[in-house]
């Protein structure tokens, strides 16, 4: 937990807890690898933002005080050595909840909706250009506050591994194929974070990344 507080007495606050838990099993040829976490992220600006106006930029007043809802991962991996045939076949499976900024919960990130506003229009509703700025330019400003649009789709990932297991006195040959994403699962990663006013807003939240196809890679690995 991080809190801090300024010469004039404002405090910031932010802070992450969460669990951890994983486990390993080993019976004879088999292995199993099983884990998963949980957690959040809290983050409060709320009195410094008032004393320090200039600290809060073009964020909403109430992006001050956010807490994030808890995000759940999960992930495991199992091996086995099929005997007589010395044939290894191994799977991994990972299932993320994602947030904008990665896997993990970070003190507020979320999905944006950046509203670029040119300058023109800034000044008829204000009566002025925004400080320091053109008439030629945009103003952006985040219609959301953070926490209102998170996490993004749940991504869950498999992958297989075979393998012919080649002994020549004590070294060891590991000749197979790798598996990636064998379900074919095309979740979105990312969006498209820009509220156009050209365009109100038409393209916001397009996918502009989406998770990598089906791949397969052969392989071979030396061990002496």
């Amino acid at each position: 937990m991080t809190k801090e507080e300024n010469v004039s007495g404002e405090t910031r606050t932010a802070y992450w807890h969460g669990l951890d838990v994983n486990g390993t099993a080993r019976a004879g040829r088999v292995t199993l690898q099983m884990g998963t976490s949980t957690g959040r992220g809290v983050r409060e600006t709320c009195a410094l933002w008032r004393a320090r106006p200039q600290l809060q930029g073009t964020n909403p007043a109430d992006a001050c005080d956010v807490t994030e809802p808890w995000l759940t991962s999960f992930r495991g991996l199992a091996s086995y050595r099929i005997p007589r045939v010395e044939v290894l076949v191994s799977t991994s499976v990972r299932s993320i909840r994602t947030v904008a900024s990665g896997d993990n919960a970070s003190n507020g990130s979320s999905l944006s909706a950046n509203y670029q506003i040119p300058n023109t229009v800034v000044t008829q509703l204000l009566g002025r250009l925004p400080a320091g700025a053109s008439a030629a330019q945009n103003t952006t400003v985040n219609l959301l506050a953070p926490s209102e649009l998170y996490p993004l789709a749940r991504r869950t990932e498999v992958d297989v591994r075979l393998a012919k297991i080649l002994r020549f006195g004590r070294s060891r040959l590991d000749v197979g194929a790798d598996l990636y994403n064998l379900f074919n699962s095309n979740t979105t990663t990312s969006y498209q974070q820009t509220y156009l006013y050209t365009n109100s807003g038409a393209t916001w939240l397009d996918p502009t990344a989406i998770l990598a196809p089906r791949l397969a890679r052969l392989h071979a690995t030396l061990s002496f």
